[in-house]
């Protein structure tokens, strides 16, 4: 009997989508869900129990067993909720709603497309990564891995999208930018020159978000207290 676990509990439509992936295809013969927040346990989503924490994924049979990493909060998180899964010897696999058309396009086996996504031919899209609904992928774009596109985001063509890129609700990237590894786009934003690794836009047109100013030490070290101390 193969299982589907479905890993993290606050993501209703993640199950949902599982259920329309496995209603078109068949592919398993139940599916369950975990999460480490123990006042889910015993509960449902849409009909799918939670069957206990993380480590359930422990009694999975990998030759048979696969897995879908639903936290998608922030690039990091899923990051890391990923290489959890996998220290388990689990496959993580994807889910891509029936209704998109990915024709021409290249998407790695774990990547979840959600519904009324738009998937433009020519374009790649890199391990762990997640299309949101509504969300648009142009023609000629790379996304990267373990990015995610928030709903009703567009990313417009020939874009390059580096790894574990967060790109907010209803934010938009013009053509032929490139948009660095481990930025953040927010949400509402549109983007009009090039982001650089690491750094948060925010705005119309986006701009780099400045980080906020560190305070300064105690000045108490003269009096023999290592500075910082309490």
């Amino acid at each position: 009997m193969s299982t589907l676990y479905l890993c993290g509990a606050s993501n209703p439509e993640g199950v949902r989508l599982a259920l329309r992936v496995d209603e078109a295809e068949e592919r398993w013969d139940r599916i369950v869900l975990v999460d480490d927040d123990s006042a889910l346990h015993g509960e449902s989503v849409l009909g799918v129990p939670v069957v206990g924490p993380f480590s359930v994924l422990e009694d999975a049979d990998p030759a048979v067993d696969e897995a879908v990493n639903l936290i998608a909060r922030t690039a990091p998180r899923r990051v890391a909720a990923g290489e959890r899964i996998e220290s388990f010897g689990l496959r993580l696999t994807g889910l891509i709603h029936p209704g998109v058309d990915t024709d021409g396009a290249d998407l790695a086996p774990d990547v979840i497309v959600y519904p009324r996504a738009t998937i433009g031919p020519h374009i790649s899209v890199g391990a762990g990564s997640v299309v949101f609904m509504g969300a648009i992928v142009g023609h000629g774009s790379r996304v990267g891995s373990h990015c995610v596109i928030a709903p009703n985001a567009v990313v417009n063509a020939r874009v390059d999208v580096g790894d574990r890129v967060y790109i907010g609700t209803n934010a938009s990237v013009l053509p032929d930018l490139r948009i660095g590894e481990d930025a953040t786009v927010a949400a509402n934003s549109a983007v009009m020159g090039h982001v650089r690794a690491g750094t948060t836009v925010i705005g119309v047109p986006a701009k780099v978000l400045p980080l906020p100013p560190q305070r300064a030490a105690p000045a108490r070290a003269a009096e023999g207290v290592p500075v910082g101390a309490r």
